[in-house]
């Protein structure tokens, strides 16, 4: 596919282009899809069909609404991050399961150690 570059703007001033791009939403992967691309910040657009597409699919598998602000608490010395259930139900996530936790900058990762 010839990269067409497209007659307006990106929100930072860059220059966007039509370009193919992986589509993956909350671990859900919808291929490679046409997308008009950032130059400059690399930010990734899509067409309306495309949000539609990714929308329903995340409706159905009723992922809407998953993320949470949790409070911390603590237990000794150490702090203590409480799951909501529908996000232990959703990863499979059980009492006494292993996870791994990490620190990316201001982020905390965490993986399910399966």
């Amino acid at each position: 596919m010839i990269e067409e570059i497209l007659p307006y703007k990106c929100r930072c001033g860059g220059t966007l282009k039509w370009s193919q791009c992986a589509v993956e939403f909350y671990g859900i992967d919808f291929g490679i899809r046409k997308c008009e691309v950032c130059t400059s910040c690399s930010s990734e657009y899509f067409d309306d069909k495309t949000t539609s597409e990714i929308e329903q699919e995340v409706k159905k598998r009723k992922l809407f609404g998953l993320e949470r602000n949790i409070s911390i608490t603590k237990s000794g010395n150490s702090l203590v991050m409480r799951l909501p259930p529908e996000i232990t139900k959703f990863t499979n996530l059980h009492y006494k399961d292993n996870i791994r936790i990490f620190p990316t900058s201001k982020h905390i990762e965490v993986q399910l150690i399966l």
